[in-house]
């Protein structure tokens, strides 16, 4: 069940990573990079601006951990409902 887990953070990483290439004002990677004070220069890093990649990272991380915790509650619910069912 963890490779499955492990599987669903790097895709969903992927994809809200690459969705904000196309979106780069999706929160909340520039927020993120604030806190943290990162300073989000933009200098260009193998023709992709460097602003991109930190948002789309930040974003990855954000949005990748909120999907690892939506699937762990879709797994972990049916199994204490069936073990509150049984008692």
């Amino acid at each position: 069940m963890k490779a499955i887990g492990v599987v669903i953070f790097f895709v969903a990483f992927f994809v809200i990573m690459l969705v904000t290439f196309a979106l780069p004002t999706l929160p909340p990677g520039r927020e993120v990079a604030g806190f943290l004070g990162i300073s989000l220069a933009d200098i260009p890093s193998s023709g992709i601006p460097t602003v991109m990649l930190l948002v789309g990272f930040f974003n990855g991380m954000v949005y990748g951990a909120m999907a690892l915790f939506g699937f762990g509650l879709a797994t972990w619910m049916p199994a204490l409902l069936n073990r509150n069912k049984d008692s």
